[in-house]
């Protein structure tokens, strides 16, 4: 279904820009792929860097990458989305204790003894698309991922994700944290649409609703990321290491985007007569906040990365990623609003995008910036995930739907 972007005359970031830029990330992601297995991480010039182990996120996000091209057409993605069931199931699975590592050595051992809920929704997210693209030993992932979050991870009495397990899960940790359960909801969604199996509806907008309705507007719209294990929050958590690229101290503008976007986008799998009040309230006011206070809070253009309780910047920092969730948000909202406000933002942010974060010369996105628009590493150093950047051009090229799986059979 062609959009309506390029004809509105409301964008220059239209459907013809948004496909030259996905193109380019698809090219640049293929330099991911290792004959060894799985999907390495790629360095500024989009080299595997041979330093770093096998991450689990990364090959999840390569697989869905390579299975949303092959899915609405963009490109052939099908033996890369194999290629990532394969590693997932040969190199990343724990035969003996069940579930899935965190990374993976060269060696083939295990670089760390965690599982994490963040990985598990991703292989859960991976998963899905590849069941959706139709590939060997799909079905046989998501029968594992399936079974070890229901028996490891959901809390059906708090109704959100435990955060991790030590390897035999023998051992559960106390921490919560927001960061796992976000992606969760995105994972959920893809493996409802896949499925049509309400367990994963309902569970995603159990979680949706805890995160925005009751987290995020009981502290003013300053959704808390680290709890403990009864779900109390704990604010000064990770103080000391305010940067960290999964545990940030303090309030992380792009979740605050992050979230109002998979909430809207639940409204097009809701039941007749649901409440969605807490959606349309909480997606307008975390999008204000993190547009607000987020946006040049220290003077230069870009998104920082996290704030304190008291709105000023901590980490000034710009991530590609933060940058890519602000535009698809600003779309999403326009979408279901029509307001020419969001279009605005659209257009602003995504000019940013173009003159700063795309790397022209190397390609993809950098992925840190300081405020100067220089390359920092202090956090994400290489380019290992074009998983933000590239759903960023999908979602403005295509109707929306609930879960980026969803655009399968759209074409463009």
């Amino acid at each position: 279904m062609k959009t309506t972007l390029d004809s509105s005359g409301s964008t220059p970031f239209g459907e013809s820009y948004l496909k030259a830029e996905a193109l380019s990330l698809i090219s640049f992601a293929q330099g991911s792929k290792l004959a060894t297995g799985g999907f390495g991480y790629l360095d500024s010039a989009g080299k595997v860097d041979p330093a770093k182990p096998l991450e689990a996120w990364i090959n999840c996000r390569m697989t869905q990458v390579f299975g949303l091209a092959e899915l609405t057409g963009l490109a052939s993605g099908r033996s890369y989305v194999e290629h990532g069931v394969n590693g997932l199931l040969d190199l990343f699975e724990d035969k003996v204790h069940g579930g899935f590592f965190n990374a993976v050595e060269s060696s083939g051992n295990p670089a760390n003894g965690e599982k994490l809920a963040y990985d598990h929704v991703f292989v859960m997210l991976a998963a899905a698309t590849a069941l959706k693209v139709g590939v060997p030993r799909a079905e046989e992932l998501f029968a594992k991922i399936d079974r070890i979050i229901d028996e490891k991870f959901w809390d059906s009495n708090f109704q959100m994700m435990h955060n991790n397990w030590n390897q035999d899960f023998s051992i559960l940790d106390t921490y919560h944290g927001i960061n796992s359960n976000m992606h969760a909801v995105e994972a959920l969604v893809a493996a409802y649409e896949v499925t049509l199996d309400e367990k994963y509806r309902d569970r995603a907008f159990a979680i949706c609703k805890r995160a925005v309705d009751q987290f995020a507007k009981s502290h003013d719209w300053l959704l808390p990321e680290h709890f403990d294990e009864k779900w109390v929050v704990e604010a000064e958590y990770n103080k000391e290491h305010p940067a960290d690229p999964f545990k940030p101290y303090g309030v992380t503008i792009g979740h605050l985007f992050e979230w109002s976007r998979l909430a809207l986008q639940l409204k097009l799998i809701a039941r007749e007569g649901e409440d969605l009040a807490w959606i349309d309230e909480g997606a307008a006011a975390l999008y204000g906040v993190a547009k607000r206070f987020g946006w040049g809070a220290d003077g230069s253009d870009g998104f920082i990365y996290t704030m304190d309780w008291q709105k000023q910047p901590v980490v000034t920092a710009r991530m590609h990623w933060v940058a890519a969730e602000a535009v698809m948000t600003a779309y999403t909202l326009w979408h279901f609003t029509h307001e020419s406000r969001y279009m605005d933002d659209y257009n602003a942010w995504w000019s940013y995008i173009d003159l700063h974060v795309l790397d022209k010369k190397s390609g993809s996105w950098k992925h840190e910036l300081d405020s100067h628009q220089q390359v920092v590493t202090a956090t994400w150093p290489g380019k290992p995930d074009v998983y933000h950047a590239f759903n960023a051009c999908l979602l403005g090229m295509y109707a929306m739907t609930a879960s980026f799986v969803g655009l399968a059979g759209q074409g463009r």
